[in-house]
């Protein structure tokens, strides 16, 4: 080896023996930088601030579908409560109904003259009697189909909105 090519070698390994120094401080830099305690009351800083947004904002979105849920609630209640009342007053009035009609049964069966007549006019009353019930049943029935509608309705309601909230997350 040439003392020109040693001295390139020594020149080379010098240049690389700096560029490791180099790079060791400015490690060293970054590290201390990082252990600075002023850099790293910023950093917690920002950190804390930007979990306490998170936090913020997942307490209103919770509070959000706390309140959507007791509003749902309240109206699907309200319902229940409004549909009772309609389905009682249904029966109350058929049961009224069937009651005034069997007294005045009663009236005509004591106004009877024969035993014939008296199966015709029990004959008439069941028949009046089972069309009544017929009718009776479809009217409840309807209304109860009625309310349980308007029943689910507000739950329906809640379900779509959450879903597409879901969708545009």
């Amino acid at each position: 080896m040439s003392e020109h090519e040693f001295n390139q070698a020594a020149d080379a390994a010098k240049a690389a023996g700096e560029a490791s120094v180099r790079h060791a401080q400015d490690m060293m830099g970054t590290a201390q930088s990082m252990m600075d305690p002023s850099k790293m009351t910023e950093t917690f800083r920002a950190m804390t601030q930007k979990s306490m947004e998170q936090s913020k904002e997942a307490y209103a979105r919770m509070k959000s579908a706390a309140d959507d849920a007791t509003k749902t609630l309240e109206t699907t209640m309200e319902s229940a409560h409004q549909g009772s009342l309609s389905l009682s007053k249904k029966a109350i009035d058929a049961m009224r109904s069937n009651a005034e009609a069997g007294f005045q049964h009663m009236e005509k069966m004591m106004s009877a003259k024969s035993f014939a007549e008296v199966i015709e006019m029990q004959t008439s009353y069941l028949r009046k009697q089972v069309e009544l019930a017929t009718d009776q049943t479809k009217d409840l029935q309807s209304l109860a189909q009625q309310v349980a509608q308007e029943l689910m309705k507000p739950g329906r309601e809640a379900f779509q909105k959450a879903a597409d909230s879901a969708k545009s997350l």
